[in-house]
């Protein structure tokens, strides 16, 4: 915050001088009033300067979403193939370790994506510009929400807004070994709405805050534990969500699916709680073949309902900072605590 400055013109020389050194001289003759002119402008700046340190400025990001517009106007008409290595050549280093396969994709596989995303941009620009219009404000608002449960936080990793190639709304990514959190504008133009925005963004900034105190790891209890808090802290943080403001509903609703089937559901999980294999992995947080039987993506309505479980014990800040150790304690007391109500799972399978 700027401190209050005035200028005001002298009559005799022309001249504007500040309106602190006039009132200085006037009252040059008046040693109590002006001493407590002194006494009150020094506690003026001293509030000043505490209100600077008090809030601190909002984060700033950085948003590559008018360069994947570019390249798709100047490269219209290019053969596919040619396309595409040239996207390499002049997106890769916007981000560099971003625009890989992941997820056991191919480098075929992703390129074909790439290709895909060029072709078919037209259809969505519209509401991708919107998204990077809008952003702005909402990610500023978005820090403001979170920082009433969490006061004076500030990402402290590097933030992108970009084109994901449909691999993410939000989230974060070890890139070159540095975390990052990443937006991506075209799946958040596809599959939200303006209201899911806040609840959204504090799903996203919760896994940063978490991740300042847990360790992640390849294992599905990890993260059921780090998707089902970032989900319940949605929840506490936005009484009233409904599920699509909680990202329940992608790629369909979740909820009802798996209600109708809880208890197999959560023997399903308990029995693969500690598997670091891919196809565990993505039974539960993707869609993989394993998990046919359930709704894609199922593992974040699971660890709400673990961390539900746990809600009436901890704080929700607590439960962001709790070690990695401690949390894999309580998460296991926590779904271990469901499955006796459910009265039990057979042995894994």
């Amino acid at each position: 915050m700027r401190a209050a400055h005035w200028l005001t013109s002298d009559a005799t020389t022309g001249r504007y001088s500040s309106g602190f050194l006039l009132l200085e001289t006037k009252l040059a003759s008046m040693p109590k009033l002006k001493s407590l002119m002194f006494s009150t402008l020094f506690a003026f700046a001293l509030f000043l300067v505490g209100e600077s340190v008090a809030k601190p400025k909002p984060p700033l990001y950085t948003d590559l979403t008018a360069s994947f517009s570019q390249f798709v106007d100047e490269t219209a008409g290019m053969d596919k193939a040619a396309r595409v290595a040239l996207f390499h050549t002049e997106m890769d280093p916007l981000i560099p370790g971003f625009y890989t396969p992941r997820f056991g994709r191919t480098q075929s596989q992703y390129d074909a994506s790439i290709a895909h995303e060029l072709e078919t941009f037209g259809e969505l620009r519209e509401r991708y510009e919107k998204v990077q219009r809008d952003f702005p404000a909402a990610f500023d608002a978005g820090i403001q929400h979170f920082r009433k449960v969490f006061p004076g936080f500030t990402p402290n990793v590097p933030v992108y807004l970009l084109h994901s190639i449909g691999e993410m709304d939000g989230g974060t990514r070890q890139l070159n070994g540095r975390i990052h959190l990443i937006f991506g504008a075209d799946v958040i133009a596809r599959i939200h709405e303006p209201r899911d925005l806040t609840a959204f963004l504090d799903h996203e900034l919760f896994h940063v805050e978490n991740g300042r105190y847990f360790a992640d790891c390849e294992q599905v209890w990890c993260l059921l534990w780090a998707e089902g808090l970032a989900t319940y802290a949605a929840k506490v943080m936005n009484p009233g969500a409904d599920d699509q403001q909680l990202l329940l509903t992608s790629p369909k609703p979740i909820r009802a699916d798996v209600d109708a089937n809880w208890f197999a559901a959560l023997c399903y999980t308990r029995s693969r709680l500690f598997s670091a294999e891919s196809a565990d992995l993505e039974s539960l947080f993707v869609g993989g073949a394993g998990g046919k039987q359930f709704p894609e993506r199922f593992g974040y309505y699971v660890g709400l309902r673990v961390i539900e479980e746990l809600g009436g014990k901890y704080s929700l800040v607590k439960l962001a900072r709790m070690p990695s150790a401690k949390a894999k304690s309580v998460l296991v007391q926590g779904i271990d605590g469901l499955v006796a109500k459910s009265g039990g799972c057979r042995q894994p399978t």
